[in-house]
């Protein structure tokens, strides 16, 4: 009887040790703010600055300026990457400097640019933003010294006026036929650039 009162006794002594300790994890961290409960796996690697795009730095003039909606960002960047590696400038409204206004800029380098492409994928023209450069692109192209380059960016018809161009497709990233649309509009804006400069 002994042995049993006295084994008894130690589950007892257990069992009010452990209740204790789980009462108290949940309060230890009560009052510190910023702290989670369970172990705290200190501060996250500090994020890594963005690099600012090349055409960030400079203030133009440009050879191109490219027209896109957001959703066509990803396009317009790969497109702008491959220019640049061929020799040609481009802007790209979001890559305007802190402290300036986009609309301003954007202004700017349209009129300074002598090449104008605008990238068509689906909702494109619903953007308001977009139909007015649009419509700024086919002004500047009809009074002369500019070209207007339709790019299909998606599987989209193009508008009456953009369709009577001979576009670029920029549809299949990553291809030959991709390549080689994009090679045939450097061509085309270092060939403009030369007789620009002539």
């Amino acid at each position: 009887m002994e042995g049993a009162n006295l084994a008894i006794a130690l589950v007892g002594l257990i069992a009010t040790v452990a209740s204790t300790y789980f009462a108290w994890v949940p309060l230890r961290n009560r009052g510190r703010p910023g702290r989670r409960r369970g172990r705290d796996p200190g501060p996250g690697p500090a994020p890594r600055p963005t690099p600012a795009p090349p055409q960030a730095q400079t203030q133009g003039p440009y050879d191109v300026f490219v027209s896109y909606a957001d959703a066509e960002a990803d396009a317009a960047e790969r497109l702008e990457e491959r220019l640049r590696e061929a020799g040609v400038s481009v802007f790209l409204v979001r890559w305007v400097e802190p402290g300036l206004v986009p609309l301003l800029e954007t202004e700017r380098a349209l009129v300074g640019a002598t090449l104008g492409v605008l990238l068509f994928g689906p909702g494109t023209m619903a953007d308001s933003r977009i139909r007015e450069e649009y419509a700024v692109l086919l002004q500047r192209a009809h009074g002369g010294g500019f070209r207007f380059v339709p790019a299909r960016a998606g599987s989209v018809e193009l508008p009456p006026f953009a369709d009577i161009r001979r576009p670029v497709d920029l549809r299949e990233p990553g291809t030959p036929h991709y390549d080689g649309e994009v090679a045939r509009l450097a061509d085309t804006v270092l060939r403009l650039r030369r007789r620009t400069d002539a």
